[in-house]
């Protein structure tokens, strides 16, 4: 086994890599420190330039610390510039700078548009905005959904539109540990939304995008075209789709919930499984080129061509680039007979992304992607050499000892590579995704082999699809294959407890996990008392703030009443338990649960969910109900109030949601509340006049239609 320094000698793009994305994070989480970083990394660079020219061979050597914390600083501080500049809203002429209302904007649709239910999605990069009788240039990238019809269905990329209306920026979360859907936009360089109607909006001119991408994207279409012919389920399509073309538009929720619950989530995600599967499959088919060095490299050159192709069909996102820029080096370093480290492979691939895209760094996507790699090239060695490479039948068959053998070593590389993928991967994942699928190495054993055959046999459809007959077979094969996926996905899926839900890491905590991790490979590699020692410490410091949580968690008392639309939502948390008063479109609603609610209940360490109505501590009345949890009561009126009781009751919260249609001076007789909340199921016009009423007798209210309610005690 290697010395760890050793190990870290190899890696010299991982070294400058670490700086540069330290200096990405920074600029992300403020943008206000270009002078300071400017300042730094002319420090750093006029200090190098000053001990290169020192001819004192001595001298150098005692400043040779300095000049390694300059070359980290000159790393760090191009990483914030680099990110500086790739931050849209610091353009002159972006949306986010406008002194006066905009009459009418233009731009070119930039991306392929989505087809939904009742609108057409489309990503307009804005090129000209007009103020009144002035046009003056413009920038930036506005979301545009359009009413579905006939018109809004032939839109396509490279498209020049004009359009009328409210450009408006996304809104920040409303709810407690809501997604926050406008940071995630604007890591995408998109800041602005737009809804347009019929008539407002016009196509001035076609064709132009770039051409490159435009014929790429025609040819996507003719292989959707050809999947949707061969494939029938509408499950089998939103696999073959996305698992072939990275083309989620027909991923649903279902779906998506059915291969996360199993493990395989990144099945359809076309990423590094999928592009190396493409690189095994062209060396084989072109193997014969290797006989001479000229077919060598023209080889090499028609595997990188078809690899970059590929990455564009996918629709260039980034762990589809990270692969094919790594395969790619790979291949040059191939045919230029070079022996390269896996490291700065995957390094130098990085560090041309994140100058490319700086905001790359903050995608999901893009660092389970590394993360992963990063985690098999790492980990995977330690586990595979657990079990010697000896014959398992131990008789004189020699051939049904080879394959057995090779088939027993397949397995045990496949297990080993997911073990390294699921540990490498499993802090971040548990702090994007709060949870844990319990049986992913059979989900992997049986799903990611299946997955194999089906890109193959979808990339054999599409180069036989014009021929008749043998597309049909083809065809034939690659649905049936589809359906075997979905069916082992689901029957994973139905096992007991297959998902493991509500698992809340924070962000300190992600890092420590991952110190623990980094420490246990160090101590693998280089078995040192000092390592372990620091090991069981980091370990111990997770434990004492998982334990914190705990604690925090059966101390919370908490009421809340939250912002969904049209929609009346309560709940109160007391000790891992939520008592609830839902309206059943929210309740039964996966989607509206997951986005708005379900993240904080698990903040909160909910373990129990008990409907309002059939709580023990909850007295219904003739207008409403009232529970009252650890010294605090609830009133919650959703009906008209026709009987008055003899005396008003105090309560620490009134809740007003739709069903009453009475004043609120009708309320005071029936409540006495320290505040009165309005949920989001009332009706605008109705908010107004109570809104007015509350100022006149000067009752203090909030209104869940600007951010949820929440009271903690």
């Amino acid at each position: 086994m290697q010395h760890t320094r050793s190990v870290w000698n190899q890696m010299p793009m991982v070294r400058l890599l670490l700086p540069f994305m330290m200096g990405i994070g920074i600029c992300i989480a403020s943008s206000a420190l270009l002078i300071l970083f400017i300042a730094l990394l002319v420090l750093s660079v006029a200090f190098l330039i000053w001990t290169n020219l020192l001819k004192d061979v001595a001298a150098v050597y005692r400043w040779r610390y300095v000049a390694g914390a300059s070359v980290v600083a000159i790393m760090l501080s191009l990483g914030y510039t680099v990110t500086w500049l790739n931050t849209d809203p610091t353009a002159q002429w972006d949306m986010s700078h406008l002194a006066m209302p905009a009459t009418e904007y233009e731009g070119i649709i930039t991306e392929p548009p989505v087809i939904r239910e009742k609108t057409i999605g489309a990503l307009v990069t804005i090129s000209g905005i007009s103020t009144g009788d002035t046009v003056i240039p413009g920038s930036g990238k506005v979301l545009a959904s359009i009413v579905r019809n006939e018109k809004s269905e032939a839109l396509h990329y490279g498209d020049r539109v004009t359009f009328r209306g409210a450009v408006k920026e996304y809104d920040l979360p409303k709810n407690p540990d809501e997604f926050d859907y406008r940071q995630y936009q604007a890591l995408h360089h998109v800041y602005h939304r737009a809804y347009l109607q019929p008539g407002t909006w016009k196509v001035i001119a076609s064709n132009e995008g770039n051409a490159l991408l435009s014929r790429i994207y025609a040819i996507r279409g003719y292989f959707l075209t050809l999947i949707k012919k061969h494939v029938h389920g509408e499950t089998e399509l939103a696999v073959a789709t996305a698992l072939t073309l990275g083309y989620r538009d027909y991923v649903t929720d279902d779906v998506m919930q059915a291969y996360s619950a199993s493990g395989v989530l990144h099945v359809l995600s076309v990423s590094g499984l999928h592009v190396g599967v493409m690189y095994f499959v062209l060396n084989l088919l072109l193997g014969w080129m290797d006989k001479r060095r000229r077919t060598e490299i023209l080889k090499g050159l028609i595997v990188i061509t078809v690899m970059i192709f590929y990455a564009g069909l996918t629709g260039l996102s980034p762990p589809v680039l990270r692969s094919v820029w790594m395969f790619s080096l790979l291949a040059i370093a191939k045919l230029l007979d070079r022996d390269v480290s896996i490291y700065n492979v995957l390094g130098l691939s990085c560090f041309v992304l994140l100058v490319w895209d700086p905001y790359y760094l903050a995608d999901v996507g893009f660092q389970l992607s590394y993360i992963a790699v990063a985690g098999i090239v790492l980990i995977y060695p330690l586990f595979f050499g657990l079990i010697p490479d000896t014959d398992i039948v131990k008789r004189n068959v020699p051939y049904l000892t080879r394959a057995l053998n090779w088939l027993s070593r397949w397995t045990w590389g496949l297990i080993c590579v997911s073990l390294a993928a699921q540990l490498a991967t499993l802090p971040v994942s548990l702090l994007y995704f709060h949870n844990f699928p319990s049986y992913f190495l059979l989900a992997n054993l049986a799903v990611i082999p299946l997955s194999n055959f089906v890109l193959v046999a979808g990339m054999l459809l599409f180069c036989v699809g014009w021929i008749p007959y043998v597309s049909d077979v083809v065809g034939w094969l690659f649905d049936h294959l589809l359906i075997w996926t979905n069916q082992a996905v689901h029957t994973i899926e139905h096992f007991p407890h297959a998902i493991s839900r509500g698992i809340m890491v924070s962000t300190p905590e992600m890092l420590l996990l991952y110190v623990v991790i980094g420490l246990i490979i160090w101590y693998v590699f280089d078995r040192r008392a000092k390592v372990l020692i620091a090991a069981l410490s980091a370990l111990l410091i997770v434990c004492t703030a998982f334990s914190y949580d705990t604690i925090r968690k059966d101390n919370l008392h908490e009421i809340c009443v939250y912002s969904v639309k049209g929609k009346k939502a309560i709940s109160l948390i007391s000790r891992g338990a939520v008592v609830y008063d839902f309206d059943t479109a929210v309740y039964n609603n996966d989607k509206t649960m997951r986005y708005h609610i379900r993240d904080h209940w698990y903040a909160d360490g909910v373990e129990q969910e008990v409907p309002m109505d059939s709580a023990k501590d909850c007295i219904t009345l003739p207008y409403g109900k009232i529970y009252a949890v650890e010294g605090k009561c609830l009133m919650v009126i959703d009906k008209p109030v026709t009987t008055l009781p003899a005396k008003a009751i105090d309560v620490d919260v009134l809740v007003i949601s739709h069903g009453y249609t009475g004043t609120i001076d009708a309320l005071r007789q029936c409540a006495r509340a320290g505040k009165i909340v309005f949920d989001t199921s009332i009706t605008p016009w109705q908010l107004k006049k109570w809104k007015k009423e509350c100022e006149m007798v000067r009752i203090p209210y909030h209104d869940c239609a600007e951010r949820a309610f929440i009271l903690k005690w």
